[in-house]
């Protein structure tokens, strides 16, 4: 005799499903955002990764970020012969994709799979930066809501 799976376990998660997509960027993205210029070196960006413990710093100027350097970015970049002394805008992605506050985590989710990318820098409305979120954090926004401890 074929087992049959519960249907309340069914419409238990249909219903978390529908709850994920009310999760805000704003309630899981950190607020605290490395950011550095263009004209730092790879050196520098290095040290404000560990002493900050993240794996990004992203660039700004004026309050917007332009660019993301990556520990990947930094391990890429001296591979292929870059030097400590090499400049952020040398090596950093300037091909920039963000989401904004109000964006449901599993939009920043479909972003990150899209583009095969681990860190989205957060704007407002105008392309202010106002914080940053990981995968990581993402991956904490869905076990609290598989696990029923988010409640907006």
């Amino acid at each position: 005799m074929r087992s049959q799976k519960p249907s309340h376990l069914i419409i238990s998660f249909s219903i978390k499903l529908i709850a994920m997509s009310e999760a805000l960027v704003k309630d899981y993205m950190k607020q605290n955002v490395v950011t550095a210029e263009k004209s730092t070196t790879l050196r520098q960006l290095a040290e404000l990764m560990a002493k900050n413990n993240t794996g990004s710093v992203v660039i700004a100027e004026g309050g917007k970020p332009v660019g993301i350097v990556t520990e990947r970015d930094i391990v890429k970049a001296i591979g292929n012969g870059k030097g400590l002394d090499n400049k952020a805008e040398e090596v950093m992605s300037s091909k920039l994709y963000t989401v904004r506050e109000d964006t449901p985590i599993s939009g920043a989710l479909s972003v990150m799979r899209t583009f095969n990318i681990r860190h989205l820098p957060v704007v407002d409305e105008k392309g202010y930066l106002k914080g940053i979120i990981s995968i990581r954090d993402l991956a904490r926004a869905f076990d609290d809501l598989l696990s029923g401890e988010y409640s907006d």
